[in-house]
């Protein structure tokens, strides 16, 4: 079953579609138990026993884990209670936007005092956590509304961009450098407000930029394998240079070509891994082209077979009522005596070569298939009575003229136009009333349906 895209004619996986949906539930909840801990710890020990531990620096201050919570309670409750999930999200942009507005403040010559609306240095969030906190709230409230698409990815990429800079900025202070532009962005705050993004974005996967993730195609495929590693490996290539040059003293020279290698080194895996898929894709659809065409053809003549006949008729009636097609039935004539006569394997023969003289006598967009037995069907798509005589006479004239190896083998044909009214079984029926009249007259001729 695949689900519709209501643009573009994107058709979504239903499978993928709900395991976006539970990976924000997942991330929710994540945010919501991060945010408890950190105020259990603080709690515990105190704002300035938490302040003199190590690992402070690389976990969220109060305000921001007060966000983390708002936010993390928006999104598991984005489906059940949209209202409240807005209003939550609008709180986490309110509460960053003061934040904001607080360090702008404080870079000018209006700066308020340390302890900034009865919060201390500690509590508040750093600049770049308010900012992508108030870009998030925004982010949360147009995604359940559904409003300003593109912008709110638009804000998704600048938050994205804020954290794994702060990513790459924690490598290098872990590979030993002094220059650190984001140090003052914790990293694990920058890794919850990635996997903020990718909650929000996940929570509706079928708007913006998420619906190719989740298409059942062959590029959602390649997104959902290609993203996350494309937004890890500058970190990790980051961390990995800055180490070799501060730890291992690799010369300024090497690390270029380093650099040069590992890049190559990606670029050519993500290839190969996109060939592979490819292969395997265009393997499967080779496969799955050749189980249908088998199922649809007859193993004997490699006509279309019974199955085929009905779904082309049925396409044509889905068409509309006033499609026009002319229908020929043809049966050989004692075919039951010459395969009495020479054996069932110099009958197949003759299966054989009715179905390449049918084949020539017909249009590239006309279908020939075997209906059973002896028996063909010709469907003439846009042919009126006059064309379906005309390749009838053709066919007649094709099995005068041909070379039979044992004994002449001639056919009788019936043909009917459709009628308003028609069903595929009423055509099928009155073209097949008008072989019976060839029969009956004498066969090897072309009988058309009407009054006898």
């Amino acid at each position: 079953m695949r689900i519709a895209g209501a643009d573009e004619g994107i058709c979504f996986n239903p499978r993928v579609v709900r395991g976006f949906v539970a990976f924000s539930r997942v991330v929710g909840a994540l945010l919501v138990a991060c945010a408890l801990a950190i105020f259990l710890a603080t709690a515990v020990l105190g704002t300035d026993a938490r302040e003199a531990l190590p690992w402070t620096d690389a976990t969220p201050r109060l305000n921001s884990a007060l966000a983390f919570l708002l936010a993390g309670c928006a999104l598991l409750l984005c489906r059940v209670a949209p209202k409240l999930s807005v209003g939550l999200s609008l709180a986490v942009a309110a509460l960053a936007g003061i934040e904001v507005v607080g360090h702008v403040l404080q870079a000018t010559e209006y700066a308020p005092d340390a302890r900034w609306l009865g919060m201390d240095a500690s509590r508040r969030m750093n600049e770049l956590a308010a900012l992508a906190f108030m870009l998030l709230g925004l982010v949360g409230a147009a995604a359940i509304m559904g409003r300003a698409i593109w912008l709110r990815e638009a804000l998704v990429v600048i938050v994205i961009g804020i954290a794994l800079a702060s990513w790459a900025s924690w490598g290098l202070v872990l590979a030993g450098e002094e220059a650190n532009l984001l140090r003052r962005l914790p990293v694990v705050t920058a890794l919850l407000l990635l996997l903020l993004c990718l909650g929000w974005m996940s929570a509706v996967p079928t708007t913006g930029l998420t619906r190719i993730a989740v298409a059942d195609s062959l590029g959602g495929a390649f997104a959902r394998r290609l993203i996350l590693p494309a937004l890890l490996l500058p970190v990790l290539i980051t961390f990995s240079l800055a180490m070799g040059q501060s730890r291992l003293g690799l010369s300024q020279s090497l690390l270029y070509a380093l650099t040069a290698a590992l890049t190559g080194g990606v670029i050519t895996s993500m290839i190969v891994w996109v060939a592979f898929l490819l292969d395997r894709s265009e393997r499967l659809r080779r496969t799955g082209a050749a189980a249908r065409t088998e199922a649809d053809t007859d193993g004997l003549t490699r006509l279309a077979n019974r199955r085929a006949l009905d779904g082309a008729l049925g396409r044509i009636w889905r068409d509309g009522e006033d499609a026009q097609l002319a229908v020929l039935m043809l049966d050989l004539d004692n075919f039951k005596s010459f395969n009495d006569s020479f054996g069932h394997q110099a009958g197949d023969e003759v299966l054989r070569e009715t179905a390449g003289l049918l084949r020539a006598a017909v249009r590239p967009g006309d279908l020939v298939a075997r209906y059973g037995g002896e028996e063909f069907v010709i469907l003439l798509p846009g042919a009126d009575a006059a064309a379906a005589r005309r390749v009838g006479q053709r066919v007649l004239e094709a099995f005068r003229a041909n070379a039979w190896p044992r004994r002449p083998v001639t056919i009788s044909i019936g043909a009917a136009v459709r009628q308003p009214g028609d069903t595929p079984d009423s055509l099928l029926q009155r073209a097949d009333a008008a072989l019976y009249r060839s029969k009956q007259d004498g066969r090897d001729r072309f009988t058309a349906d009407g009054p006898a």
